[in-house]
């Protein structure tokens, strides 16, 4: 392989672990109204336009 190649998939991997960082971070410090035992619900108005 090129070493242009090698690099672009270094650059690659390393962006994609990166992503899979952010995303375990932010699930990890979502609050549990939003995905636990405190959801509630739509709020009203969306509740009524469906």
């Amino acid at each position: 392989m090129p070493m242009l190649w090698r690099v672009g998939m270094v650059v690659l991997v390393v962006c994609l672990l990166a992503s899979m960082a952010i995303a375990i971070v932010r699930l990890a410090t979502t609050p549990t109204e939003i995905l636990g035992g405190g959801f509630r619900g739509l709020p009203a108005r969306e509740a009524e336009r469906r």
